[in-house]
């Protein structure tokens, strides 16, 4: 325990439980659009016991108006990282890998667009976003059982974004590789995989992975912006319920918020299961924590990549999280295992970041925490960015940074490949922190940017690279 940390024993007994957070997170929710979600908190005791608290709010889908209740489904989205990274990691446990043991060694057969660089990329590399695989490639690759293994085959195009080892950027292509790894050394899918290494010692059982079995439960739908202005839904649900199943391991896992804190007890008692298993040794659970890539110089936010996780730092305590989005739905969660603490929102609408960054600050004022915000250097806001407007792109993402009607800055994204279901994401303010680092921030999301000079080439980073083009 942090000297001057309150324990978690010490939890405000009327967190999540007082009238006053259900109204909170009710008028949260209609604040930012947000038609269902669950907020939970879980805290250890020293005697091993969790108390897990949830509260929820709305429905499942405008429309069926059926109500969100503490089991509801939600998509973890890019939470599920975690997931495949504990798979992996239990591989190292039994020596069936090393974190530097190289793809090819498993996977013979992989290839991506430049053979030199495929001989290169290591499993560590798949975990951190540094094997420079570029990262969103959504091809639906089927739901049968070999959709991974085609999903991989298909990489065979894909275009490197930086050297392996190099700067990161996130790569959901790399956790697909992650996910057929698991596949071909436990002799089953992925899918299996989790059920038999992790939902079954964890004791899960309000969690899937795959389309079919949405209807055996109450599960949310996503809901993006509605395209008639004049309508009282500001949301619509989505035309699309889930990704492809060949990128399962980077973002389909689908459960309840319980569900997703009892995984984190898991990790935060440094891989044993409140039911008294073990998933992981202490070793990997505490060495999937450690930095691995310094992010400080692109984020006053985020301090560090671990394996899997992203690290911050929540005044003092640090904070082992990773968020989620997916077609109309939003998951954040963190875990503080230095407190036996965790926390996580799930959301089903785009919303839904603003009404987790509302509800989390609040809840760590009650646990006195601190919720990291983007810091600015001094007459930051005076700083000139003209020198890097321009055109930036990857595979799939166009981006225009440019001068608004107001004469400030913003930057604009445009989907070159279209996911159904999503519109056009709306123009995001970008305001100067620093020469090289800014905030961005729109109606129902705020970050960080950073721009970038990587052997002569300029980008702009935004957990991806996008290399400029134009301007």
């Amino acid at each position: 325990m942090i000297e001057g940390v309150r324990p978690v024993t010490d939890l405000p007994k009327d967190l999540l439980v007082a009238p006053k957070w259900q109204e909170r997170l009710d008028e949260l929710a209609a604040k930012h659009s947000v038609p269902g979600a669950q907020v939970g908190v879980i805290a250890l005791g020293e005697d091993g016991a969790a108390d897990i608290r949830v509260i929820t709010t709305g429905v499942t889908s405008l429309n069926t108006r059926v109500d969100v209740d503490a089991d509801t489904l939600f998509q973890y989205g890019s939470a599920s990282k975690i997931w495949t990274t504990t798979l992996i990691m239990q591989l190292v446990d039994e020596g069936k890998l090393t974190l530097d043991t190289l793809v090819v060694e498993v996977l013979p057969e992989f290839t991506i667009a430049d053979p030199s660089n495929t001989k290169e990329i290591t499993i560590r590399q798949l975990l951190t976003h540094t094997s420079g695989i570029d990262g969103d490639l959504f091809n639906d690759t089927g739901d049968g059982d070999d959709c991974v293994e085609k999903y991989v085959d298909e990489l065979a195009t894909a275009i490197s974004v930086t050297e392996p080892g190099g700067h990161l950027s996130y790569s959901n292509a790399g956790f697909a590789v992650a996910g057929r790894i698991v596949e071909v050394l436990r002799e089953m899918t992925w899918d299996e995989a989790l059920v038999e290494y992790l939902w079954k010692p964890l004791g899960l059982t309000h969690i899937i992975t795959k389309a079919k079995d949405a209807p055996l439960f109450r599960t949310a739908v996503g809901h993006v912006a509605n395209p008639d202005r004049t309508s009282p839904d500001k949301v619509v649900p989505t035309k699309q319920w889930l990704l492809p199943r060949g990128i399962g391991p980077a973002g389909i896992i689908t459960g309840s918020v319980s569900s997703l804190l009892t995984f984190g007890a898991a990790h935060m008692r440094d891989g044993l299961a409140l039911t008294g298993e073990r998933i992981l040794s202490e070793e990997s659970a505490r060495l999937m924590r450690t930095p691995q890539f310094d992010l400080t110089a692109v984020s006053s936010v985020d301090q560090a990549w671990g394996l899997g996780w992203i690290l911050s730092d929540w005044g003092g305590v640090t904070s082992a999280q990773h968020g989620g989005a997916t077609i109309g739905q939003i998951t954040r969660f963190h875990t503080f295992p230095e407190l036996g603490l965790a926390m996580a929102v799930v959301t089903n609408s785009r919303g839904g970041g603003a009404l987790a960054h509302d509800i989390e600050k609040e809840i760590a004022k009650e646990l006195d925490l601190v919720l990291p915000e983007p810091k600015s250097e001094p007459d930051a806001a005076d700083i000139d960015l003209s020198h890097i407007l321009g055109t930036y792109e990857s595979t799939t993402v166009r981006i225009e940074l440019t001068r608004g009607d107001d004469g400030g800055f913003q930057v604009q994204n445009f989907a070159k490949v279209e996911i159904d279901g999503e519109p056009p994401a709306p123009p995001t303010k970008v305001v100067p922190l620093s020469a090289s680092r800014f905030s961005i921030s729109n109606e129902s999301a705020s970050g960080e940017m950073a721009h970038l000079t990587i052997d002569g080439e300029e980008y702009l980073y935004m957990t991806r690279l996008f290399k400029k083009i134009s301007g």
